[in-house]
């Protein structure tokens, strides 16, 4: 199939996938902004917070996300898409009806699941709608939609949440007395349950792409995401285990630093949110937009692995950036600071994806896309948020601890992020020679 044909349905499966990602990514961030209403409300510590933000999310993010790239290789994506946005809405709204740590723990599994296709379904679908030398830059503005959400989400949900909290309690018919935070989650539900009829009205199915290549057809032949990575132990490893962990300490500081900024500088929940959105998220936003260009001039200049170089790179500034504004005693500082760590917070992600539209087969490319997904969850939104709930309850409990647990969460995140990528580099530049 030609490029040109491949393009005006490239635009509307993008449009799709990024309201998707939006809407999923803005989910997560409107469960930072309720953290500390959730723990007053369920009597909740901060190990607990973490499991809630971190592993009862990652958890069924992860374990589920192989299986749906399974289904993703072999079934209808646009009837997918749809199902996944539904389901994860639905828990959304769980979310919000949720009375105990094992409920609320339930439905953010619930989320997990339903979010866990879509990384699979965006690296299946503009992988085969989308030409090769424009990947990068699609899966850039894919990416940015994460930025997108947590702008929207943190103002937005920062002025419902005020003026929620002015209200008080507010009673439903047929659900009875619920607490602000709960209308939050409430809100937030509605928009994914009108994209997947959207979905399903206007998005049709793209065609596969055949293997032509001569990796692509030992690839379909073997059937088998393993068996690719058993022939590329580096770039693997490089890719789920170092992207992940490169991408960790920005998963994780969106999580906490609402909570950051309220406990340690005695900011609301909304000024908080609302500050962050105009300033670091802003950053973000800018940050995954110019990745992609970054990228594609990298290689251009014949840097065959510029993927891996670029998201080296950003975990380095991120862990450098990042510790520096949390270590400030001053918010303003702070607050100052912490855009240029934004910038290169969700790179190491549009690289990942950027050298799996390159590298992988296109047979078993959703395969792999949720091993990376599995990868994903299990570290960047598993570990990291748990290792920052941790470290403030036995390493740093004091009321500053949360600062240096999120500074020593981040150290980690880029030192190893950076080591396991650089691992792959060589591997990688074997790897797209080949194809």
């Amino acid at each position: 199939m030609q490029a040109q044909t491949k393009t005006p349905q490239a635009r509307t499966v993008l449009v799709l996938l990024y309201l998707g990602y939006l809407l999923s990514f803005g989910d997560r961030v409107i469960f930072g902004l309720a953290l500390k209403p959730i723990k007053a409300s369920l009597h909740l510590s901060d190990s607990q917070l973490g499991l809630l933000s971190g592993i009862a999310f990652a958890a069924s993010y992860a374990l589920f996300s192989p299986l749906g790239g399974l289904v993703v290789d072999r079934v209808r994506r646009k009837l997918v898409m749809a199902g996944a946005v539904t389901f994860w809405s639905l828990a959304t709204l769980a979310t919000a009806l949720a009375g105990s740590f094992l409920g609320l723990g339930l439905a953010r599994a619930g989320v997990g699941i339903g979010e866990s296709l879509l990384h699979p379904l965006a690296v299946s679908l503009l992988g085969d709608t989308v030409p090769r030398e424009r990947r990068p830059r699609a899966f850039a503005v894919y990416m940015s939609a994460g930025a997108v959400g947590s702008i929207v989400a943190m103002l937005l949900g920062g002025l419902l949440i005020r003026h929620l909290t002015k209200q008080g309690e507010i009673s439903l018919p047929g659900i009875g007395v619920i607490a602000p935070w709960q209308g939050l989650f409430m809100g937030a539900a509605m928009p994914g349950l009108f994209l997947a009829i959207v979905i399903l009205l206007i998005m049709r199915e793209p065609r596969r792409d055949v293997p032509t290549q001569t990796g692509d057809v030992i690839a379909s032949e073997k059937r088998s995401g393993v068996a690719f990575l058993r022939a590329h132990p580096r770039f693997g490893l490089a890719l789920f285990a170092g992207i992940s962990m490169a991408q960790m300490g920005a998963y994780t500081l969106t999580t906490w630093n609402i909570l950051f900024f309220e406990r340690v500088h005695g900011w609301t929940g909304a000024q908080s949110a609302i500050t962050l959105a105009a300033t670091s998220g802003v950053a973000t936003l800018a940050g995954c937009l110019l990745s992609g260009r970054l990228i594609v001039v990298l290689k251009d200049r014949g840097h065959a692995d510029a993927p891996l170089l670029v998201a080296i790179g950003a975990a380095i500034l991120f862990a450098t950036f990042g510790s520096l504004a949390l270590a400030m005693p001053d918010p303003r500082l702070t607050v100052a600071i912490l855009p240029f760590a934004a910038f290169w917070g969700y790179v190491p992600s549009v690289a990942g994806f950027s050298a799996m539209g390159e590298a992988l087969p296109a047979a078993i490319r959703a395969r792999l896309a949720g091993l990376h997904t599995l990868a994903n969850g299990l570290i960047t939104n598993s570990l990291g948020p748990y290792l920052v709930g941790a470290f403030s309850d036995h390493l740093f409990p004091e009321k500053q601890g949360l600062r240096w647990a999120l500074v020593l969460t981040l150290v980690i995140a880029g030192g190893l992020g950076t080591m396991l990528i650089a691992q792959g580099r060589a591997a990688y530049r074997r790897l797209v020679a080949t194809l």
